[in-house]
């Protein structure tokens, strides 16, 4: 036996000795037990919640793998979608930029959109032009032919210059 720092330090079969000698066996074979019970309980339960952390990452992951995959589909079609705008867009003389305007659903709706964005766009122009026509709306600002533009002036100038020197 060995004395260091008050504590006394047995081997195997001194300490051994000591319990049965201060009939401490069943004491001890009950704490023993106790211990390694809850070390055992304490380990099951790690296991268990480790084993069920793998099962909820597997399963999210599963969950954003598909959610991921839903979306590059969506994105896919979008783009054909919208490819397949701008070509049509094309073919009837418009812009790209007209695009935004469109919103359809389907491919197959694309022509009837074109079709009645650019009737749209021509009954437009062609109210326009029919103001101007009739004289409804003053000609915009820099319009050479409308009163009070630059090119009015210099044409009355110039006339009162010829009309002048005859």
């Amino acid at each position: 036996m060995d004395n260091k720092n008050n504590n006394t330090e047995l081997t195997e079969d001194e300490f051994l000795k000591a319990i049965k000698e201060a009939n401490l066996g069943n004491s001890l074979a009950q704490y023993v037990q106790k211990i390694s019970d809850k070390r055992v309980s304490e380990g099951i339960k790690s296991y268990e919640d480790h084993r069920n952390k793998k099962d909820l990452n597997d399963s999210e992951k599963i969950t954003n793998l598909e959610t991921e995959l839903k979306e590059m589909k969506d994105s896919t079609a979008k783009n054909s979608l919208n490819n397949s705008i701008k070509a049509s867009l094309k073919e009837a003389g418009l812009s790209e930029g007209f695009a935004k305007y469109i919103k359809i659903d389907k491919e197959e709706d694309i022509g009837t959109a074109v079709k009645d964005l650019t009737d749209n766009i021509l009954e437009l122009k062609q109210f326009d032009l029919d103001s101007k026509l009739k004289g409804n709306n003053p000609p915009q600002k820099g319009d050479i032919t409308g009163p009070g533009s630059g090119m009015e002036t210099a044409v009355r100038e110039y006339a009162k210059k010829i009309s002048d020197k005859k």
